[in-house]
C-alpha cells in the first residue's frame, strides 16, 4: 500500500486555487490591501515623530494628540492585518497564508508589484519601529526625570515627622499652642 505524495507547492496552489480570473481580481485586491496597510504604518511612524516632537516642546495636547492618533492608527493596523491574511487564504492553501507562501508556491510568477508592495510595507515597518524604540527611550527618560524633579522637591519639605510613636517624646519646650476662633 503506498501513501500519496503531497502535491508540490505549485501544484497545490493550481490545485486548490479559484479560475485565473478570479485569482487576479484576489492579487489586486491583495496590491490595493498592502498599499493601504502600508500608508497606515506610515502615519504610524509620523504620530511618532508628532509624539516624541510634543514631548520635547513639552506640548500636553500634541502629546496627546499623537496618543489618540496611535492608538486608531493600531486598531487599523490589525484590521489591515486580518484582512490582508484573509485574502492570502484565497489564494494559499494551507495553514500558513503569508506573502512569503505566496511568493514560494508561485515562484517566477511572483507579480513585481506585489514584490515591491512587500519590500515596502517591510521597510515601512521597520522605520516605524525604529521610530517607536526611540520614543520609548525618550518616554522612559522622561518620566525618570519627572520622578527625580519630584523627590528633589520634596525633599527638602520634609522637617520633623508629624506623627509620634510609643515612647516618643517631643523636642520643644511642650508648650502648646492652642487656637480658637471663638476664643
Amino acid at each position: 500500500m503506498s501513501t500519496p505524495m503531497a502535491p508540490a507547492p505549485r501544484q497545490a496552489l493550481a490545485e486548490a486555487a479559484p479560475p485565473p480570473a478570479q485569482n487576479g481580481d484576489r492579487m489586486a485586491a491583495l496590491g490595493r490591501a498592502l498599499a493601504r496597510e502600508t500608508q497606515a504604518v506610515h502615519e504610524l511612524r509620523e504620530a511618532l515623530v508628532r509624539q516624541r516632537d510634543g514631548v520635547a516642546r513639552d506640548s500636553i495636547p500634541t502629546v496627546h494628540g499623537s496618543c489618540d492618533d496611535i492608538g486608531r492608527l493600531l486598531v487599523t493596523l490589525d484590521s489591515s492585518r486580518r484582512h490582508r491574511t484573509a485574502l492570502l487564504a484565497e489564494l494559499v492553501p494551507g495553514p500558513d497564508p503569508t506573502l512569503d507562501a505566496l511568493a514560494s508556491a508561485m515562484g517566477t510568477s511572483f507579480p513585481a508589484e506585489l514584490s515591491e508592495a512587500r519590500v515596502a510595507l517591510r521597510r515601512e515597518a521597520e522605520a516605524a519601529a525604529r521610530e517607536a524604540a526611540v520614543n520609548r527611550v525618550v518616554l522612559q527618560r522622561t518620566v525618570e526625570a519627572g520622578e527625580a524633579f519630584l523627590q528633589a522637591l520634596f525633599a527638602g519639605a520634609g522637617g520633623q515627622d508629624p506623627v509620634y510613636r510609643l515612647g516618643e517624646k517631643r523636642d520643644d519646650d511642650g508648650s502648646g499652642h492652642l487656637l480658637d476662633r471663638k476664643a
